[in-house]
């Protein structure tokens, strides 16, 4: 085999072990050379990826404070929330509101004459409507038991909302009809036609025969004394930009006593959005600080100590902290204002009783601080995106460090290359050389046998 690599045969010499020392010797300098610079680029591009992470989160509890609505939020408090439910939108006007619920919204439901599940009703049509609009089924005599024309119904293409199904009680089974929607304008109405072929007297006209079950009914809900009607339990904009969703009915004055409604600013979603936004900043310090310290103790460098990207972001960050808003309202011209406090090691922290009363006494002021177009918001921002957006500062040389790290492979490829010939060469040499002492071994063997040989001089016969 032209790979098989033998110990030396003429010298005796470790043919192997030569070469391989020889190989390692050539191989170790490069070697470190190569995996210094990989691990360089690797510590790199692992801290730019830690503050690009610190920094996407802080970009989304950022954007929870420039968004067009972050101030605009509207919360509905209830009183009571046995009987209805309410979402309120940024158009809502705070407000107090006195409501009962009278009736709910019920949808019609009909029942058919009672006949037999499991006989056939014969072939026919069946007509249902409801809100003015019909739809018409044909049965078929081999598919006409009871769940085979409520199967039918419910998956007619042009069904225009009604559904049917199987009741079967003490009198024996029908089919019961209810419309999809409730509300009085969705009444059922059901027509049957039979060819008189059903099995054992059994015919589509008892599903014809309809008595009311539930009867279509609108809900009623009296808001601060006026009655407002409503095809379905959700109400829309009876109170400007609120819905309300009607769940009991407490028209009973004592024991169910009216709902009051309360319209107010979402001041707690606010006061949350920005405690997410002081704690994303922390991190983003706390990354910068953690990747660019010195250790003086230890003698340690943070990957980032000395990188003047890292230390421009810090710079810029707490600036534009710091700085006044052009165009605030009122008494909220900064952070400071709204209780942000800048810490010695550049971090943050929020004092929750300005807050609170910024909230309380000027929420409406809290938008142009950070959502105006010069707002601490919009300024961070395009910080953020100078830094990680598509031609950021980290995004270039992210790039810039990938490119460096694909060199490296490639050079470490052809450093292989290099080497597995490299290794050819030296076997090769190591073994000419056996091949030279075996030769010489030979000849000096040779002349020793001739020696050996050679008559005795000086002695006598």
């Amino acid at each position: 085999m032209a790979d098989l690599k033998l110990p030396g045969v003429g010298s005796g010499f470790p043919i192997q072990a030569f070469v391989d020392a020889t190989v390692a010797g050539e191989r170790a300098a490069k070697d470190q050379q190569l995996s210094r610079r990989a691990d360089s680029i690797d510590v790199q591009l692992s801290a730019y990826g830690t503050i690009k992470s610190a920094m996407d989160e802080f970009n989304t509890a950022l954007k929870k404070l420039t968004e067009d609505e972050a101030f605009q939020k509207r919360s509905a408090t209830l009183n009571h929330e046995d009987f209805i439910a309410a979402k309120a939108d940024s158009t809502a006007v705070a407000g107090s509101y006195s409501i009962q619920v009278i009736q709910l919204a019920q949808a019609h439901k009909l029942g058919s004459a009672a006949v037999e599940p499991d006989k056939s009703l014969g072939s026919g049509s069946m007509t249902l409507g409801v809100g003015g609009e019909s739809f018409t089924v044909n049965i078929d005599i081999n598919k006409s038991s009871l769940a085979d024309v409520a199967a039918a119904i419910n998956n007619a293409e042009d069904n225009t909302g009604v559904r049917a199904t199987v009741i079967t009680d003490d009198g024996g089974s029908r089919l019961v009809y209810f419309a999809d929607k409730t509300g009085e304008d969705h009444q059922i109405t059901v027509a049957a036609s039979s060819n008189g072929d059903g099995e054992a007297g059994n015919s589509l006209t008892a599903l014809g025969q309809t008595t009311e079950i539930n009867a279509a009914q609108n809900a009623k809900v009296s808001i601060d004394g006026a009655t407002v009607t409503s095809q379905s339990n959700q109400v829309k904009d009876a109170i400007a930009g609120v819905t309300l969703d009607l769940k009991a009915v407490n028209n009973a004055a004592g024991e169910k006593p009216n709902t009051t409604l309360t319209i107010g600013y979402d001041k707690e979603a606010v006061e949350t959005n920005i405690k997410d936004f002081v704690a994303s900043y922390n991190k983003v310090m706390s990354t910068l600080n953690k990747l660019t310290s010195y250790d003086v103790v230890n003698e340690k460098a943070g990957a980032l100590n000395g990188d003047s990207t890292a230390r421009s972001l810090q710079s810029n960050m707490r600036a534009l902290l710091g700085e006044s808003v052009a165009g605030a309202i009122g008494d909220l011209n900064s952070l400071n204002d709204l209780g942000v406090k800048t810490k010695r090691d550049g971090s943050i922290e929020l004092d929750d009783s300005v807050l609170n009363k910024q909230l309380t006494d000027n929420f409406d002021q809290l938008g142009a601080l950070f959502s105006s177009d010069d707002g601490v918001g919009s300024k961070l921002s395009n910080l953020i995106d100078g830094y990680i957006g598509n031609e950021g500062v980290i995004t270039q040389k992210n790039d810039a460090l990938n490119k460096q790290m694909t060199r490296v492979e490639q050079d470490a490829d052809k450093f292989e290359l290099y080497m597995s010939g490299f290794e050819t060469r030296v076997y090769k040499q190591f073994s000419a050389m056996d091949m030279a002492v075996a030769q010489m071994n030979q000849q000096l063997n040779s002349v020793m046998a001739a020696f050996s040989n050679m008559p005795t001089m000086g002695m006598n016969q």
